[in-house]
């Protein structure tokens, strides 16, 4: 997904393999809930006929673009016809509705086949397509779609297909089966569907459940009164009553009606469950596939949460799946992740453990959610085939994934067909082999088995397909009826179109390779008449034959020009698709096409209010306006235009909200995942026109991102010279070190608007140095320098500031530049994290008073030597902290001046957090009442909900979390009236 300013791509270096999959605790786990971790030995193999085979080579394959461009829109989902011509979705918005496209290969053209009007919040749009399995004949066509009703629901609908004009006729449509959602916030819809050989109809809900507030990147099981039901997904994927976080099977009839078949997980007239449902307990099981030649076995990608580590007391790493199912079952969300590992029954009120799931046993977890309206007792759960584990996968390292961002998408096993007819067809190294695909990691691998048979053996080996060919975001793929792989990418956006974003075929060549056409062009839009200047820049033979070129403007089929680069004037309206045809002379072409709207020019937005690059708190609202201008719409009244902010989570997003231009605020919420986790969020504004005579609408975006104030050292867009290395009191789990003199690293896209300072958390055993940050270049403009001296050890950390001194508010990279003097190979010092102080171009949340703020305080005490008073915690200022000393029990109370009815306090815990606090009121500073307590905290932010009267709030610790240092709060913030 797109970003104005892409993130240093962090997925790992591929690894061959070779793991078994098991059941597995938590670590420390003694309960029932979670089985003691086995030690693993391999089966013996007994391996396919394809496996003696020797692996193709890459460069035996072509990558061919069918379509591509800002014209597709936001890709989500394909088909294959029987012909050949490819159906491929676009999710679409509220207000332009979603598409049908259709490629024609006799043609090389794509043309719309469907427009539906749709509410399209967050992952809501149009998510999901498929053939009817005897579409030759029925000519019927599935959609997964989430119309424009109250109340709301999720719907599939069967279209029919007009094979003489290439449409979907809207007025064909029969609802087949719609179920109850909610929109309130995001996420996870899934929305895939496939078939099995009986004709039964396999569709994915996600679990329809925010993954932050404060579950913390775990299990979302908040069961508090008040809170949204959305982040409790007990209400949805624990559910038995309830469709959504299922994979649900129903037999579609003539008629347009549904009947369910046999074998489901629950039989027909089972109380308080819904017999539709064949798997259960998944959390956004993204693309399904069933293999129809193996008893029809089920296929899934699961994406799991966002936990950057495990959190002893509640669970592991996040785990993100690839599943087999050869009949129905409970794989475990929100209970269990990955091999059956168990989360911690979590009790949001008192933010304390109740206990652990249990999974894997014989008795599956017990549902008693206020939201569950399903069975209590839920059936066993069942391990994923194969995992990815954010920061490190053990049992699997060719899946390792260091760097958290995982998102299983399609899997599918290939069927060679030796008989078919098709010189493009993959080889029959292939067949059997179990296909997977990574939509945040840009890859595809195979997965192969100890018996050569993906439905029934275990996993063994997993190596990487089609290594070094370039993937933006695969978001779908499947065979083709000719053998080759059709693939989906969604580019580079967030919640949008993007200029990368292409449907493709992968042929395998022999005896050559076809060439690779490029083209561009200077506009791609306009009025009659209008001359575009085209260009074959970047068009190649990877066999080095030379190449010609020919150029058909108005994709009628006919040559217009045989030029490199030519120029061509078109005097018509319409949608043209300008086509480049490169030949090697061998007789192997390749093409590509240019969209060229004649006749409408597209929109010009803005956005205003937030710089790109600005840095926000967590917990504040932004808020911006938007506009656009449109040469035939005329003016665009504000309420036109859509504003979306995404929160993005490494190379992924989800939507937070949406609104229109006259002003849209939205909150950034409490930090979404751990620190060693990428994050920032997106805003976008969009507006599409009214289209005008003979020709398409287009849409304009304007789009930009937007930073924490707080980064890791590590998350980097450029290195020159520092190493990352790992360390386990660093705020990420890592930090840069070795630092030579001269040294730098670069970020993306910065604004310093309301930045006054910087604040560096550093050690050193050596001299020191000097921290530089400069706009632009390593020698630009200084804006900020933090003098570094020796801490007394490499894991010796402290926090040093600068003021700011910056030019403007404008958006720049940003270099930090090391120096210092190098005694031999010795580091200046280590860099853990950056913290930008000062309001930023965030604002706390409308309606809300920080009652502390600038109050008196009183502390037990005051960390030796050291100015960390209590005043610090309630001074606003994100750089400067109350630290204690080192002992238990330590105490901070601050006087609100007068009694208040208290609802919130916040708490944002220094490294040195308290494992075990109470938070008090009093009216007299003497007689205390609790109403808040833990013994199990984390750290990080505690956005605690709290009912209290008084004019005193006390935060009284009573175990520290690191038994070296005492107790340190950069704020305590108190709410209410």
């Amino acid at each position: 997904m797109p970003s104005s300013a892409r993130l240093r791509k962090l997925a790992g270096a591929v690894v061959l393999a070779l793991a078994a999959t098991a059941t597995a605790g938590v670590a420390g786990t003694t309960t029932a809930s979670a089985s003691t971790p086995k030690t693993l030995s391999l089966p013996s193999s007994s391996l396919s006929s394809s496996a003696a085979l020797a692996p193709p080579p890459a460069s035996g394959f072509e990558k061919v673009k069918l379509d591509g461009g800002l014209s597709m829109g936001e890709p989500i989902e394909l088909s294959v016809l029987p012909d050949g011509k490819v159906l491929y979705i676009n999710r679409g918005s509220t207000s332009g509705g979603g598409q049908v496209r259709l490629y024609n290969p006799a043609t090389k053209a794509t043309t719309v086949a469907l427009t539906l009007q749709l509410d399209a919040r967050f992952e809501d749009g149009l998510i999901g397509i498929t053939p009817h399995p005897q579409f030759a004949t029925n000519h019927w066509v599935f959609l997964f779609y989430s119309p424009k009703v109250t109340p709301l629901v999720n719907r599939i609908s069967r279209f029919t297909f007009n094979t003489s004009t290439n449409v979907l006729d809207p007025a064909s449509e029969d609802m087949i089966i719609e179920w109850p959602t909610e929109r309130d916030l995001c996420c996870h819809s899934a929305g895939s569907m496939t078939w099995d050989s009986n004709n039964n109809l396999y569709f994915a809900v996600g679990d329809n459940t925010n993954s932050g507030g404060d579950s913390a990147g775990m299990a979302p099981i908040d069961e508090r009164t008040g809170r949204s039901p959305q982040y409790d997904a007990q209400r949805t994927a624990g559910n038995t009553n309830d469709l959504r976080g299922k994979i649900n099977r129903i037999h579609p009839e003539s008629n347009g009606t549904y009947t369910v078949p046999a074998g489901n997980l629950f039989p027909a007239g089972t109380a308080q469950t819904r017999p539709e449902i064949y798997i259960m307990g998944t959390r956004n099981p993204y693309r399904i596939w069933v293999d129809k030649q193996a008893a029809n076995t089920l296929y899934w990608g699961e994406v799991g949460p966002d936990a950057g580590a495990t959190i002893a007391n509640r669970g592991p790493a996040a785990y993100d799946e690839f599943n087999r199912a050869t009949g129905p079952g409970n794989y475990g969300w929100p209970y269990c992740g990955g091999p059956n590992v168990a989360y911690n029954d979590w009790d949001f009120a008192a933010n304390a453990p109740r206990g652990w799931f249990p999974c894997g046993g014989s008795a599956g977890p017990v549902n008693n959610s206020p939201r569950n309206t399903g069975l209590q007792q839920l059936p066993p759960t069942k391990p994923a085939l194969v995992w990815e584990q954010h920061g490190g996968s053990k049992e699997w390292p060719a899946l390792d994934n260091p760097g958290g961002c995982g998102a299983p998408n399609h899997t599918e096993v290939y069927h060679y067909n030796a008989g078919l007819n098709s010189p493009n067809k993959w080889p029959a190294y292939y067949d059997n082999k179990w296909l997977i695909s990574e939509y945040c990691r840009n890859w595809i691998k195979e997965v192969q088995f100890n018996n050569g048979n993906p439905s029934t053996g275990t996993p063994t080996v997993i190596e990487p397909v089609l290594a070094g060919m370039n993937l933006v975001h695969p978001i779908d793929m499947e065979f083709g009826p000719d053998g080759s792989l059709y693939l989906l990418e969604y580019g580079s956006g967030y919640f949008s179109g993007a200029a990368d974003a292409g449907l493709y075929k992968i042929n395998y060549v022999q005896g050559g390779r076809s060439p690779v056409a490029v083209a561009s062009s200077d506009k791609d839009n306009g009025l009659t008449p209008l001359t575009v200047a085209f260009s074959s820049a970047g068009s190649s033979d990877p066999d080095g034959d030379p190449l010609t070129y020919a150029w058909d403007f108005d994709n009628n089929g006919a040559t217009d020009s045989t030029a490199a680069n030519p120029s061509f004037t078109y005097t018509t309206n319409g949608d043209k698709r300008a086509r480049l045809t490169v030949n090697d002379g061998t007789g192997r072409t390749g093409t590509t096409l240019i969209p060229v709207v004649v006749g409408n020019n597209r929109p010009t937005l803005s956005l205003s209010g937030l710089p790109a690059g600005g840095t926000y708190s967590w917990g504040d609202d932004l808020t911006a306006t938007a506009g656009a201008t449109d040469p035939q719409d005329g003016t665009v009244p504000c309420a036109s235009v859509v504003v979306r902010a995404a929160l993005g989570h490494q190379e992924h997003a989800h939507e937070e909200g949406q609104g229109t231009g006259c002003g849209f605020t939205v909150n950034t919420g409490p930090i979404h995942a751990g620190l060693d986790a990428v994050q920032f969020f997106v805003m976008r504004s969009s507006y599409t026109d009214k289209g005008a005579p003979g020709t398409v609408a287009l849409t304009g975006e304007k789009e930009i991102t937007l930073w924490p104030k707080q980064w890791q050292a590590e998350h980097y867009v450029q290195l020159n010279g520092p190493k990352v290395v790992d360390q386990a009191a660093a705020e990420g789990g890592k930090r840069l070190g070795d630092i030579q003199s001269g040294e730098w690293v670069r970020h993306h896209a910065v604004s310093l608007k309301g930045i006054t300072g910087i604040k560096a958390r550093v050690s050193s055993a050596n001299a020191g140095g000097t921290l530089s940050f400069r706009f632009d270049s390593p020698t630009g403009p200084e804006v900020a320098r933090i003098a570094v001296a020796g801490t007394g050890g490499w894991d010796n950390y402290v926090e040093l500031t600068a003021p700011v001194t910056k030019p403007d508010d404008g958006t720049h990279d940003l270099y930090i530049v090391f120096s210092g003097v190098n005694t031999g190979t010795n580091a200046l010092y280590d860099i853990d994290s950056y913290t930008f102080t000062g309001p930023g171009v965030s604002t706390p949340p409308t309606g809300t008073t920080d009652l502390a703020r600038g109050r008196p305080t009183t502390v037990s005490s005051v960390e030796t030597g050291n100015v960390l008073v209590g005043a610090n915690a309630v001074d606003g200022d994100p750089a400067t902290r109350w630290g204690s000393a080192y002992t238990d029990p330590q105490w901070i109370t601050v006087d609100l001046g007068a009694s208040h009815s208290i609802n919130r306090v916040r708490l944002n815990w220094e490294a040195a957090y308290a494992r075990a606090y109470q938070v008090q009121t009093s009216p007299d500073n003497s007689a205390w009442t609790t109403v808040f307590s833990t013994t199990s905290g984390d750290g990080g932010v505690d956005d605690l909900t709290v009912t209290g009267t008084g004019r005193y709030v006390r935060v009284y610790g009573t175990q520290r979390a690191l038994s070296p240092y005492g107790y340190s709060l950069w704020d305590l913030n108190v709410y209410g009236t």
